[in-house]
């Protein structure tokens, strides 16, 4: 009895995902689908859609593409320019390099970056820095500072630097310390991370959030030598701390 209630079971679930697979299939090949872009795999990223589950599949596409990046980056209203490639050596180098001085709302002063970094931190900045600050502390982001992207070196860790080369040698991250208010006020990571709720709650926020853009988010929860910013790349591993 019990045998023949599993089996019952099973197949009416393997119906419901057989069914299940049939509609998504149906809703991603068929002309004029009703499926928003944003929800359709087969389609380009919409940088200017709430990120979902299949951002980051979009956007390892886009970023894949110098072209297809650029344009993400248009789309958001970021201000940039193209630079040539920077290459010292194998493992120093910016290739599809860009200097972006303009995310979509908030300046930052001239980054020279990869497009991937730049469209991360335009998206980052955003669906998540100007919706948090308006939520948390009642006001815009003007400009976010940063400390750099690029810099030929190592892991720098708690013991000193590593055997293996930082992402920053390749322009693959960016590090972040602080944000100007459209009051004209500044928050750092330094000194407001544990400032008062709202700013907390904000440094927290955008911290979250870059988790969910970035392939490794960093702050200083994770270690004394992010004490004064966030640490934002796109290396091979994962981690939100």
């Amino acid at each position: 009895m019990v045998s023949r209630i599993f089996i019952r079971t099973s197949a009416i679930l393997l119906s419901v995902l057989v069914g299940f697979t049939v509609l998504i299939s149906s809703l991603i090949f068929i002309p004029n689908t009703p499926l928003p872009d944003a929800w359709n795999p087969r389609k380009p990223l919409t940088p200017l859609t709430a990120p979902n589950f299949l951002t980051p599949y979009k956007m390892r596409f886009a970023i894949n593409d110098f072209g297809a990046c650029q344009r993400a980056l248009t789309q958001l209203g970021a201000n940039f320019i193209v630079l040539p490639d920077k290459v010292v050596s194998d493992q120093c180098h910016i290739r599809d390099q860009v200097q972006i001085k303009n995310l979509s709302h908030a300046r930052v002063s001239a980054l020279k970056t990869t497009c991937g970094m730049a469209l991360r931190l335009t998206m980052w900045e955003y669906h998540h820095v100007q919706p948090t600050a308006k939520a948390t502390i009642g006001k815009l982001v003007n400009k976010i500072d940063q400390i750099g992207s690029y810099n030929c070196r190592e892991i720098r860790s708690a013991n000193g630097p590593t055997d293996r080369m930082s992402e920053h040698a390749t322009a693959n991250a960016v590090d972040i310390s602080g944000f100007q208010l459209s009051t004209g006020e500044r928050i750092s990571v330094l000194k407001n991370w544990n400032g008062t709720a709202d700013e907390r709650q904000f440094m927290r926020r955008v911290r979250d959030g870059g988790c969910g853009l970035f392939r490794i988010t960093l702050s200083p929860e994770y270690n004394d030598l992010h004490a004064d910013h966030f640490h934002f790349d796109q290396g091979r591993w994962s981690s939100c701390n």
